[in-house]
């Protein structure tokens, strides 16, 4: 067997944390029912989304509106524009 397994491969980074901290996060990592490693992937991919997944959900709310009776889409489609008007204000 290889001792290049698939992880082994992937980009690595390397943090500092304050003291406690990592313990803090392996408290909730366990609560998630992940490793360490995968909780951070978790949070670090909510702030950092891939612009694909960014796709998906654009595409995921267009089909959930596409699902709706005709009448309603119009009024649907400006809540949602208005909420990511709203949204995008907050981080800018």
């Amino acid at each position: 067997m290889s001792d290049q397994s698939p992880s082994r491969l992937l980009d690595k980074i390397i943090i500092r944390v304050p003291e406690g901290m990592r313990d803090r996060i392996k408290r909730v990592a366990d609560s998630n029912n992940r490793s360490v490693n995968a909780e951070l992937l978790v949070l670090l991919d909510r702030t950092y989304p891939d612009e694909t997944k960014l796709d998906e959900h654009l595409q995921d709310i267009a089909d959930l509106v596409g699902k709706l009776p005709a009448e309603k889409r119009a009024d649907v489609w400006r809540t949602v524009f208005d909420r990511l008007d709203t949204l995008r204000n907050e981080t800018t």
